[in-house]
């Protein structure tokens, strides 16, 4: 049991720290000079760098986003992290996929698999990838529906239907189509989602104000987070950053003088 809550108090630590550092970086970060040295490069002509108000609101909105993340209780923060989890296993899935179908238009071999060993090495090497892929992905949101997940495989099977390599490219971009309009499904489906639960958030909030007065919500909040081992962590992760930076960019070994002065002035 008490494995258990040290397990839970370092993944409440570990999994604040990035809002943390995203809130650090969008503090550091001048949107006005990157948009003079934008207007001064060729990218001025790129629509994206147009418009600088909408780029000034998202930072804002970036920082809204990261306090909200900084501030979700821990199931909840749990559960984005295993969503995002889950994009990043099917973005790896379309890349095996899309990479396998590159070697197989790249050869030009449109015959049987297992009278070329090269293209039964290629797809006995993708297949083991994707299933892989869609194994986790089925035990990283817990449901049995592993063919949500198998989109990708639509290139592998149509290849061992002796399917013609140009239709194999056509069908590799359907997949992307297909597993594209799941995701936005399903973030249409969870939309109401972050409302409710600011909803929720804010009665809570109200109540415990009312009841307790805000000290005692300040207390609260300071102990739900851990501030002072989070600010820790993030000192430490940023002091590690600028340690691996300073010796990733010298090509000869610092001194021991050097070194003392450089854990200090960090």
């Amino acid at each position: 049991m008490a494995a258990k809550e040290k397990l839970e108090a370092v993944l409440n630590v570990a999994l604040r720290v990035p809002s943390i550092m995203l809130l650090d970086v969008l503090y550091r970060w001048d949107v006005s000079s990157f948009f003079q040295q934008i207007q001064r490069s060729s990218l001025n002509n790129n629509p994206l760098f147009q418009y600088k108000y909408l780029a000034l609101n998202m930072h804002y909105v970036g920082y809204i986003l990261s306090v909200v993340l900084l501030t979700l209780p821990r199931q909840y923060l749990v559960q984005l992290y295993l969503y995002f989890l889950t994009a990043l296993l099917l973005y790896a899935g379309h890349q095996i996929s899309r990479d396998y179908v590159r070697s197989e238009l790249e050869s030009a071999y449109e015959g049987p698999m297992y009278l070329e060993p090269l293209s039964m090495n290629r797809f006995t090497t993708a297949l083991i990838g994707q299933l892989v892929v869609c194994t986790l992905c089925s035990c990283v949101m817990k449901t049995k529906q592993i063919w949500l997940f198998s989109a990708h495989m639509l290139p592998l099977l149509a290849r061992l239907c002796l399917v013609p390599l140009e239709t194999i490219v056509i069908i590799n971009k359907f997949a992307m189509i297909f597993t594209g309009l799941e995701v936005l499904y399903f973030l249409g489906s969870n939309l109401l989602v972050p409302y409710n639960l600011a909803k929720s958030a804010y009665r809570e909030l109200v109540q415990v104000v009312e009841v307790y007065g805000l000290l005692a919500l300040g207390m609260s909040l300071w102990n739900q987070l851990v501030v002072p081992v989070l600010f820790m962590v993030f000192w430490l992760v940023l002091f590690a950053l600028q340690i691996y930076s300073y010796f990733s960019t010298r090509d000869q070994p610092a001194s021991r003088e050097r070194l003392l002065f450089l854990f200090l002035t960090r």
